[in-house]
C-alpha cells in the first residue's frame, strides 16, 4: 500500500510517502504554520525524488489538529482535494495522537499536550496496548493545573508535544511525570501515515477539523452580539 501522509497542524510541517512500513522520502521542517504553503512544491520534489506518480497512491493520512487553523485548513484541503482527484480514501488522524506514537513501546501510559495559551493546553492521554494506542482522555483543551492532576496518580507517564516544556515548574513536583525529549515534540508524517496503514479495516473519512477551541475572533464577536441583546 503506497500512503501520503500530510500533517500541517503544529509549526512542524511534515509529507511522507510510505510503502507499507517502509518509509519512502520524509520532509520535515520547523515553520511558522506548518509549511502548508509550501505542500504542493514538497509533494512535487518527493514524487520526483522516489520515482512515484501520485495515480499510484492507495491512501492519504492526514492530520486533523489541534492546532494552527490555518494549518489545519490547508492541510485538510490538499488532502480532500487530492483524495477526490484521485478517487481514493483519505483518513484523518488527531494531530496529539499521532505525536504520543512517538513514544509508542516505552512506557504504558503517553500524554500529549500542546500550548494552547491562556494557560490551557491542548492534551490527551492515551494506553500503550498490543494492538496500540487507546484513548484515556480524548483530545480536549484542558487548564494546565487541571491536566496535571488528571496525570498524577499514574505510575509512570511520559509527556510528548511542546506543551509539557511551556511551564517547566507545573511538572517538577510529580517525577512520574517524564518531560519526552524535543525530538518526540514532532507531529511526523510517517507515523501518520502508519496508523492510518493499520486502521484499513475501519476507514472512515473523518476530516473534520479538530480546533478543539474556537477562533478568538468568533468569542469576540459573540460577546460583542450579546452585549447588544
Amino acid at each position: 500500500m503506497l500512503c501520503l501522509g500530510i500533517e500541517t497542524a503544529t509549526p512542524y510541517g511534515s509529507i511522507a510517502l510510505c510503502r507499507d512500513d517502509q518509509v519512502l522520502c520524509e520532509l520535515s521542517l520547523r515553520l511558522l504554520k506548518g509549511g502548508g504553503e509550501y505542500l504542493l512544491a514538497w509533494l512535487e520534489r518527493m514524487m520526483s525524488q522516489t520515482g512515484c506518480h501520485l495515480s499510484e497512491l492507495d491512501l492519504i493520512a492526514v492530520g486533523t489538529g489541534p492546532g494552527s487553523y490555518t494549518g489545519i485548513r490547508v492541510g485538510l484541503a490538499a488532502a480532500k482535494g487530492l483524495g477526490a482527484g484521485l478517487n481514493i480514501p483519505v483518513y484523518g488522524v488527531s494531530t496529539l495522537e499521532t505525536i504520543a506514537h512517538n513514544a509508542l513501546g516505552t512506557a504504558l501510559w503517553i500524554a500529549t499536550a500542546l500550548d494552547a495559551r491562556r494557560g490551557e493546553l491542548y492534551a490527551a492521554l492515551y494506553q500503550a496496548t498490543a494492538s496500540g494506542l487507546v484513548v484515556v482522555i480524548p483530545p480536549q483543551p484542558m487548564a494546565a493545573v487541571d491536566f496535571v492532576n488528571s496525570l498524577r496518580q499514574l505510575p509512570e507517564v511520559i509527556l510528548c508535544g511542546e506543551g509539557g516544556k511551556v511551564n517547566p515548574k507545573l511538572w517538577e513536583n510529580y517525577p512520574q511525570i517524564k518531560i519526552a525529549s524535543a525530538l518526540w515534540d514532532r507531529p511526523l508524517a510517517s507515523q501518520l501515515a502508519w496508523i492510518a496503514g493499520q486502521k484499513t479495516d475501519d476507514l472512515r473519512e473523518d476530516l473534520i477539523p479538530k480546533y478543539l477551541r474556537r477562533v478568538e475572533a468568533e468569542v469576540k464577536l459573540e460577546e460583542q452580539q450579546q452585549g447588544r441583546v
